[in-house]
């Protein structure tokens, strides 16, 4: 008999292709490296797609059919996306802690804690706690415990799931589906042959899309998606934003000023680096020189040594890096030989759309408020009939 708890889940996949060589499998998938071999292993690749639908498929509709979710008793929201990598949720995330901090209500950001460091801290929960230290971050694989510890411990009045639009276990007020302007459906393919880790048609579940990063496309390009985005659910409204630089910070979050002359090494761990270098040279100046790792990376003393010994044979004026590569490097205790910065991010709408937005949490915080007081949410007939 089909179980759920049969099923492997989307975040095992990812973990697994995500401990290979992230720019070879990236190149490889997209089509970027030729020749027999490779045309062999995108075909092999192609292979394991099969099951690899045909289980998220059974997932989904496991989910739809059979099984009830578990709720909160607190208004959830949550952020997600299609895809593997980074499509922009942290800054998102951010913006919506203050959002329902603004309307009075503590909210708690429940996440996997994925490639968490050895005391169980995870870079994006470790940026909530600095930037929105009146918010609680959670990381744990079992978001309804963590959830109910959340409200129990800390008396939180809201829970934004992080990473959550896959995690089906849990109910939700308000699904938010991010989706990359750059890369927005993981070059056309299921994992592991693309980087979807569910078909497009998933959109229809989804409350709002958000479409990030709109300012690294043409105009053109960002019609076409938002029109493939009402096709695939035209019952949802499609809200674009941007990921604006506003300064720098030290490892310790305070302001900083770099020379726009200073020769800068970019660094980072995260999925999307040609991003990150693009907003660097839009807001300060190009890189002199680059050095990535594989996202979520945690850093080492020997990868701070490495760093140091790259500064010097570079001849480098400063280090800059992202925010949630910062937060990792200040607990390393290390004597830099030149001054190391975090690009300070926030997100920007386009338009009105943040209207857009606060209009949809408004309606979902109002929604669950009349749900609360006609049914208790743990009754499992409530969070489905939801």
């Amino acid at each position: 008999m089909f179980s759920v708890s049969s099923v492997p889940s989307v975040a095992s996949v990812a973990d697994a292709l995500l401990e290979m060589d992230e720019r070879r499998y990236l190149d490889l998938i997209a089509g970027r490296t030729r020749g027999p071999v490779a045309a062999a292993t995108r075909a092999a690749l192609g292979a394991l797609a099969l099951p690899y639908r045909a289980v998220t498929g059974l997932r989904n509709a496991w989910f739809d059919y059979v099984a009830f979710p578990a709720w909160l008793d607190v208004p959830t929201i949550s952020v997600g996306n299609l895809t593997v990598g980074g499509t922009g949720k942290t800054p998102l995330t951010l913006w919506l802690c203050e959002r329902l901090l603004g309307r009075g209500l503590k909210p708690a950001v429940l996440s996997r804690g994925y490639r968490a460091d050895e005391e169980g801290r995870a870079d994006e929960l470790m940026l909530v706690t600095r930037r929105c230290p009146k918010a609680v971050a959670v990381g744990h694989p079992d978001r309804a415990a963590s959830g109910r510890l959340a409200i129990e411990e800390y008396h939180v009045r809201a829970a934004i799931l992080d990473d959550g639009f896959q995690h089906r276990r849990l109910g939700r007020d308000l699904d938010i589906v991010l989706i990359d302007a750059m890369e927005p459906w993981g070059h056309g393919r299921l994992l592991p042959r693309g980087l979807l880790r569910e078909h497009p048609k998933g959109l229809r579940r989804a409350d709002v899309a958000v479409i990030t990063r709109c300012d690294q496309v043409e105009a053109d390009a960002l019609a076409a998606l938002t029109r493939t985005i009402n096709e695939l659910n035209p019952d949802i409204p499609v809200i674009r934003c941007a990921h604006e630089p506003t300064g720098f910070v030290d490892l310790h979050d305070q302001e900083m000023a770099l020379s726009k002359s200073a020769r800068i090494g970019l660094f980072a761990g995260i999925a999307r680096p040609e991003a990150f270098a693009r907003t660097m040279a839009g807001f300060h100046a190009a890189p002199a020189d680059t050095f990535w790792w594989p996202d979520h990376h945690i850093y080492s003393p020997e990868d701070a040594r490495e760093l140091i010994a790259w500064s010097r044979d570079a001849r480098l004026d400063a280090l800059v890096t992202t925010e949630k590569d910062a937060v990792k490097l200040a607990g390393l205790e290390v004597d830099w030989p030149v001054p190391v910065a975090a690009l300070r991010i926030e997100i920007e709408f386009w338009g009105h759309d943040d209207k857009i937005l606060e209009r949809l949490i408004d309606q979902a915080l109002e929604e669950y408020k009349n749900v609360r007081e006609s049914q208790p949410r743990s009754d499992p007939d409530a969070g489905h009939a939801r």
